[in-house]
């Protein structure tokens, strides 16, 4: 696997932390978001590459979870490799570690490819999913999504979409939409563990509706799913877990 493998090193800065002076967890997703693409311009399946054939890739589910988070001014290595497929979603695996390799956290996402034209899912090209490994294990493990629907809000914002919201496929960015359902959670919530997916686009102009109900687990630990809408339709835009 070592031929597939990419790897990149952070110096987390003071624009990714918060007031603990610990990296966001949405720092570490644009984090993981920067090497994937860096990954797949190496591989020359990047974003760029796809436009020429009027396709893109766009972020279906991402999975994370953090053992530690990185202090201010601490450099991290992240490192990741594209880990299988099943013809409609690629896997990519993550790695985050510390200075003596220690890990701090692991990701698994799920990204699909969108034709450009009809907004609509492509099938993967075969050399693409060809590049993965056979048979890797996953740093997290590959499950269907079965997230809840909610019973009843217990948070709830509402969010209009900028033009400073907005990636290069011309809608909201998910970094932003993860950033949306966590400012959401009450003070003191110390999340270290999120299971999103994507849903549909949100866009220029959408006034988005966020909107977060608690639960408790056996172990006495909290933890929150999450939904966002779209005001005008109720178009489910994203649901997630958060730990």
């Amino acid at each position: 696997m070592s031929e597939i493998t990419f790897q990149e090193c952070f110096k987390i800065r003071a624009s990714e932390i918060d007031f603990n002076q610990k990296a966001t967890l949405p720092a570490i997703c644009n984090l993981l978001q920067e090497v994937a693409g860096n990954h797949a311009r190496e591989l020359e399946f990047d974003i760029t590459d796809l436009q020429k054939d009027e396709l893109t890739w766009v972020l279906h589910r991402l999975h994370v979870k953090m053992d530690r988070f990185p202090d201010w001014r601490e450099t991290i290595t992240i490192k990741t490799w594209p880990s299988s497929g099943d013809g409609l979603r690629a896997y990519r695996d993550f790695l985050i570690m510390d200075e003596n390799g220690d890990i701090l956290g692991r990701s698994l996402s799920y990204w699909l490819i969108m034709n450009i034209q009809s907004r609509r899912p492509a099938r993967i090209p075969k050399k693409i999913l060809e590049m993965a490994p056979k048979d890797t294990d996953h740093v997290l493990p590959v499950t269907d999504a079965s997230f809840s629907d909610l019973n009843q809000a217990d948070y709830s914002q509402e969010f209009e979409v900028r033009k400073t919201d907005l990636d290069l496929n011309r809608h909201v960015n998910n970094v932003r939409l993860i950033e949306w359902a966590l400012s959401c959670l009450p003070d003191g919530s110390n999340v270290n563990e999120i299971d999103i997916q994507f849903m549909a686009e949100s866009v220029l102009g959408d006034t988005d509706i966020v909107e977060v109900q608690k639960r408790s687990s056996d172990s006495d630990s909290q933890y929150f799913h999450h939904q966002i809408l779209r005001a005008s339709d109720d178009k489910t835009l994203a649901k997630a877990t958060s730990r």
